[in-house]
């Protein structure tokens, strides 16, 4: 069995070395940064010497304003940074102990806090269309549009090619990064319209500025390429500055995917704060469901999404939508509708309450007079008063 008497740094190297083997590479990324982390707070310690008072340490710290380690000063982390923390700390702590590094429950100490459910937001299709209109420039229409149209995840999109554009069979071949899948996603008229317009536009741009053909290996939605300056000779020996205007580089993918969701967001008038390209993720699954649930039923309909949205599972496509069976029926049920039923008259709530079995009666009790009787009974209804 490994000893113990290793450092925790690496042991954490090991730890990320098995991730990678096993995880997608945004995974893995995320994991080192919050292992790297963790042990810049707690010390390069030796595993055999790591107890549950230091995670316990580690994670109470968090709780009021601290200095990360680029020496910015945060302020206390919300319950649902703490459970993210929690689940990756967690999983070092797993491999740590299956390791036989350390015979602690490092995690005993710590528990997951509970988060509040807020309503997330789906935009419509009015919304979407808005944001397309306003869109920066011809890229970012199209990597709205895709989104909106595929609901794929920026990951996903940011990895598209333009080989990976089907006009003529109408489908989008798309690597899902998270389950290591291909999924050829079908094209929808709208999209297919938007890609046609971009693919024009970003062809022609190539030939014009980059000297070049369009390649199939060619990023769909390339990372743009920000103004700079050149020394040209000039026929006098000296040399001019001149500018060079911005452009896409094609061999780069798009950067910052969720930013032009969020100025997309803002441009229509909407909040841009915790939104991102996985709003339109959600606006494109619940119209999706939308338009499907008279047809197939509320399982048949979920079952569609969450195809679409390549879960594993339609316990999450349901809570991912917000919505579950019983509170559909709940919705139907009392929306606009009344609950009270009509209304009484005047005449009407001066009769006695009827009696119910099990329920209330007019009889004396051992606590005295009946609903209907004693120094109470001529009292009038509060809208009888003025």
């Amino acid at each position: 069995m490994p000893s113990g008497h290793i450092r925790l740094s690496n042991a954490v190297e090991q730890y990320l070395t098995s991730r990678r083997a096993a995880c997608a590479s945004t995974t893995v990324k995320q994991e080192t940064l919050v292992a790297r982390r963790f042990v810049s707070a707690v010390g390069d310690l030796y595993v055999e010497n790591l107890r549950p008072s230091h995670v316990e340490d580690f994670f109470t710290s968090l709780l009021d304003d601290h200095v990360t380690r680029d020496g910015r000063t945060r302020p206390a982390i919300s319950a649902a940074t703490w459970n993210y923390l929690y689940a990756r700390i967690k999983s070092l702590a797993l491999y740590l102990g299956k390791r036989g590094y350390t015979r602690y429950d490092l995690m005993e100490y710590v528990r997951p806090r509970k988060v509040d459910q807020r309503k997330r937001f789906q935009p419509s299709a009015e919304v979407m269309w808005a944001m397309l209109d306003a869109a920066r420039d011809d890229r970012d229409r199209a990597f709205l549009a895709t989104a909106c149209n595929t609901g794929l995840r920026a990951k996903s999109l940011a990895d598209l090619r333009v080989g990976d554009v089907d006009l003529n069979e109408l489908f989008l071949r798309a690597r899902i990064t998270k389950s290591r899948i291909e999924d050829d996603m079908p094209i929808t008229s709208d999209l297919a319209a938007e890609l046609v317009s971009w693919l024009k536009v970003y062809r022609a741009y190539q030939v014009a500025r980059l000297d070049r053909v369009a390649q199939p290996s060619d990023f769909l939605f390339p990372a743009r390429r920000s103004p700079t300056w050149r020394w040209d000779a000039q026929p006098d020996g000296s040399r001019e500055r001149i500018s060079v205007p911005g452009g896409w580089d094609p061999l780069r993918p798009i950067r910052k995917p969720h930013v032009i969701a969020q100025d997309a967001l803002e441009s229509v008038g909407l909040p841009r704060l915790h939104e991102g390209a996985h709003t339109l993720r959600r606006g494109a699954a619940r119209l999706l469901f939308d338009s499907l649930v008279e047809e197939r039923g509320y399982d048949g309909a979920l079952r569609v999404v969450s195809s679409f949205l390549h879960h594993s599972n339609v316990t999450t496509t349901e809570r991912y939508l917000g919505i579950g069976q019983e509170r559909r029926v709940r919705d139907l049920h009392l929306r606009g509708r009344s609950l009270l039923g009509p209304r009484p008259t005047l005449d009407e709530r001066t009769r006695p309450i009827p009696i119910h079995p099990g329920g209330l009666s007019n009889a004396p009790g051992p606590r005295g007079p009946g609903v209907n009787e004693g120094p109470w009974s001529d009292l009038p209804y509060s809208s009888d008063l003025p």
